[in-house]
């Protein structure tokens, strides 16, 4: 029988990711910067209020198709601004194409995103707005992204200080959309000490990273957590594969997890193969799609004794097979998924497809 959930919701823990495991690359980033609610973040962090450019307006021919920057404008003056996006560290090259692109589209404002900035690359922004005398603004943004939990992750974009301080310094009064400084953040308070149990995790992550890396895995480790579950960047956004212990049922998991308004779409084009995808894979699996926005396809190694830290090369082991597996099984079919290409069946609520699914005894948390 599923575990009874506790009265109480769960307090999650943040954990830092790394953009780049979010976002495959600066296409995917600015694809999703072009959505409304996420330029609404944007636009929040820099103090402007950016709204798409029109296409038929002109400027989107003279900067061409480049996927890595969108143009937008400014709503109270209609001033073009330029966005590259990108989810790794500042590169040089990437300053070449957003100055070439701001230069064709004779934008006003250039805002260049980066998961972390260079203090060269800082230099040459605070450099171009000095030569700017005010025409054009160079702005500089750090974007970082947090999870809670398994399945709740938020983003955060800080405008560079440096950046904001030369446009504001240099800027005449109406002649550039006005940008709102930020607050000091506050110093970060001291971590509280692991218990026993985060202490145990964060020993038994730290072990499988290490053999992943022995071992050459496809599946790329990041940081060990001391929380019960780790997870690891599959294909695209919406896609996560999950190690997890759950030691109060003495059993460890490895799971796909689908999260998003199309999981269950993508849950059930998956499932139309799961007679294949079990004889490819060798592993007895769950499928699971009771959740709102989440479904999970998983396996289970039962009977763990935890306490018994020799046998941890073992579990860690059977973790590198699992995690091994379904990123070789996945990956592909994952890149592929379309979720307009799912048609539930007429009369039939969607729900009613879990009855044909493999549903364990005992599952996962």
């Amino acid at each position: 029988m599923r575990p009874k959930p506790s009265a109480k919701p769960k307090l999650g823990r943040l954990e830092k990711m790394n953009p780049a495991d979010y976002w495959q690359n600066a296409a995917d980033f600015q694809h999703w910067l072009a959505e409304a609610e996420n330029l609404d973040l944007l636009s929040d962090a820099l103090g402007l209020t950016l709204a798409p450019w029109a296409e038929d307006d002109g400027p989107e021919d003279k900067a061409g198709s480049a996927s890595e920057y969108g143009l937008f404008q400014e709503a109270e003056t209609d001033q073009i601004v330029l966005v590259a996006a990108y989810p790794g560290s500042s590169e040089t090259p990437q300053l070449g194409a957003l100055i070439t692109g701001a230069a064709l589209a004779e934008a006003s404002t250039v805002v260049w995103i980066a998961a972390e900035f260079t203090t060269e690359h800082q230099q040459t922004l605070n450099w171009l707005n000095q030569l700017g005398q005010a025409q054009v603004a160079f702005l500089g943004v750090e974007v970082e992204l947090w999870c809670i939990g398994k399945n709740a992750m938020a983003v955060n974009f800080t405008a560079l200080q440096d950046s904001l301080g030369e446009f504001e310094e240099g800027a005449d009064e109406g002649s550039q959309p006005q940008t709102r400084g930020t607050v000091a953040p506050e110093p970060e308070p001291e971590p509280e000490p692991l218990t026993e149990a985060q202490q145990a995790n964060l020993d038994f992550w730290t072990g499988l990273c290490e053999q992943m890396d022995r071992l050459g895995s496809l599946v790329k480790p990041g940081n060990p957590t001391p929380e019960a579950t780790m997870g690891f960047a599959i294909a695209r956004a919406g896609f996560r594969l999950n190690a997890i212990l759950d030691l109060e049922h003495r059993s460890l998991y490895t799971e796909l997890l689908l999260s998003g308004t199309d999981a269950h779409a993508h849950f059930y084009l998956l499932a139309h193969e799961r007679d294949l995808i079990a004889d490819e894979i060798g592993l007895p699996l769950i499928w699971d799609d009771s959740g709102d926005q989440t479904c999970v396809i998983a396996c289970l190694l039962d009977n763990v004794d935890f306490d018994q830290r020799d046998q941890w090369p073992h579990y860690q082991a059977w973790f590198c097979d699992c995690l091994e597996r379904f990123y070789e099984v996945f990956f592909e079919r994952i890149k592929h998924l379309d979720a307009n290409g799912y048609h539930a069946m007429p009369h039939h609520r969607i729900a009613s497809l879990t009855d044909t699914l493999i549903l364990p005894a005992s599952q996962r948390p």
